[in-house]
């Protein structure tokens, strides 16, 4: 039985202009498919349109020219429910940890018993029980970010876009969050589409890894990753699998990095 298309990008074409009045290629004539349940990882060399491709697929940015369908329809906001989770730390500092998680349900007009059950039952699952009335800055960095993830998760989207979540945090913290993720994921098969720049984290992961070229981007390679799961955080490294995967997509990749590289010696 083949895979049900969750997402689909057709022709995407992305320009915009500079500081400098220059007109920018981002992405070029980009297309990919995103099955049901998938979890997909990006990766590609700083400055690449990673970022700019994910905020287009989640409603954020306009492209210049394609289209972004969720079940084959036109992506729209009052149709499809999307969650986003970025590097940056989006707590609202003024609510309690639960009314953070809460926070989406709460826009969606559920009463707030119903929340606030929703809310613990997430918090319980992901170590964050207790602290349901503290404030974020009485928190640590991880649980924080354990906060801003089951709170993409607390309304149940479709699809949760992740724009290199992990970046700021420390290698322990990090792991740990790649775990929780994968636990998560693995009981509740959200589709979700992964930015990253850390190659192993791609392949410790995801299903399926897109490599970008740098600019003008588009797809350059797809690997599919043949790694069993459920996976063992500490141990798939050791996995000749992934040390394989690793290999080929940092040659892959290394041709594009020095790409990248020269186009910031010429622009000092």
């Amino acid at each position: 039985m083949e895979n049900k298309k969750k997402l689909q990008i057709n022709n995407l074409i992305h320009n915009y202009e500079s500081k400098d009045g220059e007109i920018v290629h981002a992405l070029n004539n980009i297309n990919l498919s995103v099955n049901d349940g998938e979890f997909l990882a990006i990766v590609g060399s700083s400055g690449c349109g990673k970022s700019t491709l994910l905020n287009i697929m989640a409603g954020m940015i306009k492209p210049t020219k394609g289209e972004i369908l969720i079940d084959g329809e036109t992506f729209t906001f009052n149709k499809h429910k999307i969650g986003y989770i970025s590097q940056s730390d989006t707590l609202l500092p003024w609510r309690k940890i639960i009314d953070n998680v809460a926070i989406g349900l709460e826009i969606e007009g559920v009463n707030k018993k119903e929340r606030h059950e929703i809310a613990r039952e997430l918090m319980e699952s992901s170590g964050l029980s207790g602290f349901e009335d503290k404030y974020p800055y009485e928190l640590s960095g991880g649980m924080r970010k354990r906060a801003i993830i089951i709170r993409a998760l607390a309304t149940d989207p479709e699809i949760i876009f992740m724009d290199e979540p992990f970046g700021p945090l420390d290698v322990f913290t990090k792991e740990l969050l790649q775990d929780e993720i994968l636990k998560i994921w693995e009981k509740r098969k959200n589709t979700i589409v992964y930015i990253t720049h850390d190659i192993g984290e791609a392949i410790t992961l995801a299903d399926r890894i897109i490599l970008m070229s740098y600019r003008p981007s588009n797809i350059k390679s797809k690997y599919i990753v043949e790694i069993p799961r459920p996976r063992d955080i500490k141990e798939i490294k050791h996995n000749y699998r992934f040390i394989e995967l690793e290999k080929d997509i940092w040659e892959d990749i290394k041709n594009e990095v020095l790409k990248a590289k020269e186009e910031e010696m010429i622009s000092i």
